[in-house]
């Protein structure tokens, strides 16, 4: 196992580009990559975690405000509390990060799997074409009376004032289709996620503390031979399993891996190994 730590994308030394390199070389002899990410993926982009010292919980917020049964009970407290969370989550764009692993797929050629725990959208949004989102995403809702389902944007107005939106038709409240703490993933989808874990001759794990089950768990779907990264900000119980250990800023790291410049910060463009999505400037810090 190989482990890189630097405590800032401003540090550029021998090891954590020796480090940047490793990955490199992994994503450009690899042919079927996967990538699982976790809210460290998100955080670039202003969307808080939950667990670290500035997350969602150090705010007063946990896991009860986040379940099916604190929401069925009351579904207002749900989007009175967590008005500014939706906020973040609507008005966030796409990191470096999340331009990278598109730019593998789209720009590159790479067959990549993208198997998120986030609710957010960034990872579409930034063009990878095959996300696996295993806890849904912000960007329906359905009416807990009827069962329609509508676009975020028809409600998005109640949602960041913090109002529980109404379904105008039958006057039920609409909640947001993501998977909440107590309720099961979907079965399709976590099936998917193996899958193509399981195919995966390199497997990323990307800005997760592996803590939260069944997600947690999927690593262990790797085959034989499959070569092991983990990307964190912090240690996981994962890492001795690893053949590469990175820590540190996630859109850094990832931008300067796929450009194939790991000394250059990921502000910088314009290099002509660079693949045309991240050359363009349209990259996001």
């Amino acid at each position: 196992m190989y482990v890189v730590e630097f405590a800032s994308a401003g540090v550029k030394d021998d090891a954590m580009n020796d480090g940047i390199e490793e990955l490199a070389s992994h994503l450009g002899t690899a042919e079927r990559i996967v990538f699982i990410t976790g809210a460290g993926m998100s955080t670039e982009s202003g969307i808080p975690d939950f667990r670290s010292a500035t997350g969602l919980y150090a705010t007063g917020l946990n896991e009860d405000m986040f379940s099916i049964d604190s929401f069925t009970q009351d579904p207002a407290r749900y989007y009175r509390h967590g008005r500014d969370f939706h906020r973040c989550l609507f008005q966030a764009k796409p990191n470096a990060g999340h331009q990278a692993i598109a730019a593998l797929a789209t720009d590159m050629g790479k067959d990549v799997v993208v198997v998120t725990q986030n609710i957010d959208t960034l990872h579409r949004d930034a063009g990878s074409p095959v996300v696996h989102a295993l806890h849904g995403s912000i960007e329906t809702c359905s009416c807990m009376r009827c069962g329609e389902s509508t676009h975020v944007s028809l409600v998005e107005r109640a949602i960041r004032n913090g109002i529980a939106p109404r379904h105008s038709a039958c006057g039920g409240i609409y909640r947001p289709d993501i998977v909440l703490f107590g309720e099961l993933l979907p079965v399709d989808v976590l099936a998917e996620a193996e899958q193509a874990i399981g195919a995966a001759d390199l497997l990323v794990v990307v800005g997760t503390s592996l803590v939260v089950h069944p997600a947690a768990a999927l690593p262990d779907s790797r085959g034989d031979g499959c070569i092991l990264v983990m990307l964190n900000r912090t240690a996981t119980h994962l890492d001795p399993e690893a053949d590469l250990v990175l820590r540190g800023t996630v859109g850094d790291v990832l931008f300067r891996a796929v450009s194939g410049s790991p000394s250059a910060g990921h502000r910088a463009t314009g290099h002509a190994n660079e693949p045309p999505a991240l050359r363009s400037g349209s990259v996001s810090a």
